[in-house]
């Protein structure tokens, strides 16, 4: 039995980190519905690369739902979606502050309907502060906290990260988090709350090491020169003959040893944490001698000692990694409409019901018919709510 079956989410969200959100609710076994524009519903449904009729992201963010089309301001969508929440676990929505009230649709509009209702607001700034309005995507959230400008090298711009670590990591993660967290307190105490989730918020823990060193040494760090952001030489990245990178970590005294005995420099092993200037030196030193051999004749040679060393893998040299295989981290999935889809595995192993693949992405609409149903709406009348654009 997977935790959360018998638990239903409404799921007004779009974007990143509603989807992510969700889909981990839905993973764990919740009934998941998806509420959906009938005029084209989620907007990666059309962001390419399609595949099949479907954006590749959507299938990788929205297994295990089901898909409702529902015109929430219209009258009667509204009534609908308030007869549904009356009766849910949890809704999840990131409109901008004050929308969800203008509409009626509010915490308060749903929780004096349900009292024991779990209410996510999840936006980039949260729901109070002078950013409350403001629009904003992954890069931006990144910029205001601070870790943007950590990123790069020394000397150069910060670096456009390609990768999504706001909408993931301070988003869809941390609302999920905040979401399971309020259903325990709730088999507790019997209430429900309103969560307001901020992706800014969430960013606070990936700054954690950086703020610690600034808040005792009251140094700001200068992008290219912190211990973790390419300042050392002992956690750095280095190109070797072949053109291609490797990461070295080794931070610890034990490592940073094994490494200079590996690369036959035991002149350095007394400056792991040598003052800057020498760790520039150290760094062009240690770049000549990477460059002396191929990627894959290193990983042989730092294989035999025991240090903390990796390949920069590209995307299909990730996907070819024997730890990744082996992790099953990323699969194929069959769509009935679509063909294979790629999917994420949950990234969480559990020893009995593990989380996977039960249902496909939904279709637009898919289960619009069943789910009225149950709120007990006949075909005709199903048929004239669709014919005046309510589903």
């Amino acid at each position: 039995m997977l935790p959360l079956e018998g638990m239903q989410v409404l799921d007004l969200s779009q974007m990143l980190p509603g989807g992510l959100c969700s889909q981990i609710l839905a993973d764990l076994g919740a009934d998941v519905i998806k509420i959906e524009n009938p005029r084209g519903g989620d907007g990666f449904r059309n962001a390419p690369p399609l595949i099949g009729a479907n954006g590749s992201f959507f299938h990788i963010l929205n297994r295990n739902k089901k898909s409702m089309t529902l015109n929430i301001k219209s009258a009667e969508g509204k009534d609908i979606f308030l007869s549904m929440a009356a009766h849910t676990d949890v809704i999840v929505e990131n409109a901008r502050p004050g929308t969800m009230e203008q509409m009626g649709l509010a915490y308060e509009d749903v929780q004096s309907l349900n009292p024991k209702v779990i209410y996510c607001s999840l936006t980039g700034f949260g729901q109070t502060g002078p950013y409350r309005q403001r629009p904003a995507h992954d890069i931006n959230i990144l910029a205001i906290s601070g870790i943007l400008d950590l990123l790069g090298e020394k000397g150069r711009p910060p670096i456009v990260p390609a990768i999504m670590i706001s909408g993931a990591g301070g988003g869809g993660i941390n609302a999920a988090m905040g979401i399971l967290a309020a259903l325990l307190r709730r088999e507790r105490t019997g209430r429900g709350q309103y969560l307001d989730v901020s992706i800014l918020d969430g960013l606070s823990p990936f700054l954690a090491l950086m703020m610690s060193e600034y808040f005792a040494c009251k140094e700001v760090p200068v992008r290219g020169e912190s211990r973790l952001g390419g300042g050392h030489a002992c956690y750095n990245i280095y190109e070797t003959g072949d053109g291609k990178f490797l990461a070295i970590g080794c931070l610890e005294t034990k490592f940073w040893k094994e490494l200079c005995s590996c690369l036959n420099r035991e002149d350095l092993r007394e400056d792991l944490m040598a003052p800057l200037p020498r760790q520039t030196e150290m760094i062009s030193e240690l770049k000549v001698i990477f460059l002396q051999k191929t990627r894959d004749e290193w990983m042989m040679i730092l294989g035999q000692y025991d240090i903390c060393f990796s390949p920069v893998n590209s995307l299909l040299e990730a996907l070819e990694d024997p730890q990744i295989k082996h992790r099953g981290l990323w699969f194929q999935g069959s769509h009935n409409a679509d063909g294979e889809i790629p999917q994420q595995a949950f990234p969480v192993k559990f020893s009995q019901d593990q989380p996977e693949l039960r249902i496909p992405p939904p279709l637009l609409g898919e289960h619009t018919k069943e789910i009225l149903k149950t709120l007990g709406y006949d075909e005709s009348t199903i048929e004239i709510l669709r014919a005046n654009g309510v589903v």
